[in-house]
């Protein structure tokens, strides 16, 4: 009853507009008044919950994000994608899957990816005979591939919280991420295909034209490569990989492409401070709530409620799927690592399921609910940029987001999906 009480102060702060972080500071002065927590505990395990060299990669990666926009990364990786698949039906709609793909190699930050490949490929989609509304449901969806190809900003968070390696976690990303974009790709083709969408007479591919873009995007297309192949190979920690990844972007963005300024970079950095700051304060709050609720015994309730319902793994897991589907609606995916991962820990070991591929089912549920309002960060950085109505965008997105969870149902059923990669490397 105590922590039904705790939730519902949470979610009444929440749907009065309040800031989340402020909504957990306000639910665990609530919790320890009435559980009778001393009040310390709030600053006690904020510092605890910020207090990880691991979270030191975040601004390292929300930097490369920036730095990708300003600095013209992410127009070339457009432009060689498009090079590559634009001859098809549709072919701008799958370019812009496929930088999302390269892209969530490079930032780690799904909303980062949205931003950057809307504000490049939405107008140009408009041009080619595409709705807006289109264009910026497949940008929207594209984004949360940053959060599954390493690196990955969630992961991060999760590592930590769940003790699991990062380079395990980031290697488990590569084959569900790549179903999505694939996927994704196909449907793009498929939609486009019945409902006209796209120039009257398709680009006609052309070997020079792929060299040409190649050789322009040559050193933004080896940024992923270097990012998550020094943690590969050990030669550098992911912290160390982040801060890598902001020289040499930042050295490509003033010095070879000189599309930045030394002027710009005071505001972006500023920008990234902020940015960071947000991600960084919600997770110290969240901590919070996270100690309160493993205090009163709430991973075991679960644990509990979850086995009384089937003994058989799978309906175990496709339940799951769709409490975390649902609660990615409601909360932010940073959020729901540090407050249900300890819940499903204690679970997903008593049913032998492996961390790696619990790790991926949860975190693609939580990105697909960037896709869904009303949290849908993705949506809404993708309908402002297009300036279209969210409602419309969302419409729209539904193909796409059904076959996002038709490939999460497979990854369900198949952990192989998840672990291969990693066991290779073991």
């Amino acid at each position: 009853m105590f922590m039904l009480s705790v939730i519902g102060v949470f979610l009444l702060t929440a749907l009065l507009g309040l800031p989340i972080y402020f909504s957990f500071g306000l639910t665990a002065a609530y919790a320890c008044v009435v559980g009778d927590f001393p009040l310390q505990i709030i600053a006690q395990r904020m510092m605890i919950g910020m207090d990880s060299f691991v979270l030191l990669a975040i601004p390292g990666f929300v930097l490369v994000g920036d730095i990708m926009c300003l600095g013209g990364i992410s127009k070339r990786a457009v432009d060689f994608s498009n090079s590559l698949i634009g001859q098809f039906k549709g072919g701008l709609a799958m370019v812009t899957v496929f930088t999302g793909m390269i892209m969530g190699g490079i930032s780690g930050s799904a909303v980062a990816d949205t931003s950057a490949v809307a504000s490049v490929l939405v107008p140009s989609m408009e041009k080619e005979n595409y709705p807006r509304e289109f264009s910026a449901s497949v940008v929207a969806t594209a984004g949360p591939l940053g959060n599954i190809i390493p690196p990955s900003i969630p992961m991060i968070v999760y590592s930590m919280t769940a003790g699991l390696s990062l380079l395990d976690l980031f290697l488990s990303g590569y084959i569900p991420g790549t179903m999505i974009g694939v996927s994704l790709m196909i449907i793009c083709h498929v939609l486009s295909k019945r409902r006209g969408y796209g120039p009257p007479v398709p680009y006609t591919f052309r070997w020079r034209n792929v060299w040409v873009a190649f050789r322009g995007a040559a050193l933004a297309l080896f940024t992923p490569i270097l990012i998550v192949g020094g943690i590969v190979t050990g030669a550098f920690t992911p912290t160390e990989s982040a801060m890598i990844g902001v020289f040499y972007c930042l050295f490509i963005a003033l010095f070879v492409y000189k599309e930045m300024t030394w002027a710009q970079l005071p505001k972006m950095l500023l920008e990234s401070a902020k940015t960071t700051a947000k991600l960084v304060i919600i997770i110290a709050s969240a901590a919070v709530f996270s100690y309160i609720s493993i205090n009163e015994g709430v991973p075991e309730m679960f644990e509990k409620f979850m086995l009384s319902v089937s003994d058989n793994k799978y309906v175990i897991l496709m339940l799951l799927n769709v409490i975390l589907l649902l609660l990615g609606c409601l909360i932010d995916i940073l959020v729901g690592i540090i407050i249900i991962v300890p819940v499903l820990i204690p679970l997903g070991e008593s049913l032998g399921i492996d961390p790696l591929h619990m790790a991926m089912i949860f975190v693609m549920n939580m990105s697909i609910g960037l896709l869904t309002p009303p949290v849908g960060y993705c949506l809404y950085v993708s309908a402002s940029i297009a300036k279209v109505p969210m409602e419309k965008v969302t419409r729209f997105s539904v193909p796409l987001v059904i076959t996002m969870i038709g490939i999460l149902v497979l990854i369900t059923f198949f952990p192989t999906f998840t672990t291969f990669v990693p066991n290779l490397f073991h």
